[in-house]
């Protein structure tokens, strides 16, 4: 039994998208937008267009003085710091530590935007953290797979990937011979999408399959 788990960090292990509206309730309180201007900036981040266009319509909408490019920097600085991590996240890290488990974090992003969401001592539970943007490639690319593995001292074959994208997390770990567990968060996969080792509602389920295993 191979006991290493890589884990992905952004809604596998922190909850990114509560902390994006977490801001635009801050925002919208701070800038006193009202309820319909709360919906308006939630409705937004579900359009399907790129981050500076829907920066651009916010600043449209309520006629703020900054640029889209200088609401955009306000949003990447202050979203990290309201991630949180979910519960029971780090004892269950710790856990697995405890039981001879090899952990490491692998996330797409830069240490400068990605480490303030790893507090109350999450980063010292990982005997690896790779931030594969400051990188020379990034996930789903087996690649970065195997930098990981090699900087924890730890094979692939039989390891395990924990994360919630089917695209990047659940491909990426099967395409250099790890299972895998999705963080589905309730979602179902479409036809032709990558299919997981097993799935899960959310991460907190995960940590007793990989103590099950090991």
């Amino acid at each position: 039994m191979n006991k290493f788990a890589i884990f992905d960090l952004d809604d596998t292990l922190v909850d990114s998208a509560g902390a994006v509206d977490r801001w635009f309730i801050e925002l919208a309180e701070q800038r006193n937008l009202g309820a319909d201007g709360l919906q308006f900036l939630r409705a937004e981040q579900q359009r399907p267009v790129t981050p500076r266009e829907s920066f651009q319509s916010i600043v449209d909408r309520f006629g703020f003085t900054e640029s889209p490019d200088e609401l955009r920097s306000i949003f990447l600085e202050r979203v990290p710091r309201l991630s949180r991590a979910f519960d029971g996240v780090v004892h269950s890290l710790g856990e697995l530590r405890a039981r001879g488990w090899r952990t490491a974090l692998l996330t797409n992003g830069t240490a400068l935007d990605q480490q303030p969401k790893m507090r109350d001592g999450m980063a010292d539970l990982f005997d690896v953290v790779c931030f594969a943007d400051d990188e020379a490639t990034r996930k789903p690319d087996p690649e970065v797979f195997r930098l990981v593995a090699g900087r924890a001292g730890a094979g692939l074959d039989g390891a395990w990937m924990v994360g919630d994208s089917l695209e990047y997390d659940i491909a990426g770990g099967a395409a250099v011979g790890m299972s895998t567990i999705w963080v589905s968060g309730g979602r179902t996969p479409r036809d032709g999408e990558p299919v997981p080792t097993r799935v899960v509602t959310s991460v907190a389920e995960a940590f007793p399959l990989l103590l099950a295993e090991g």
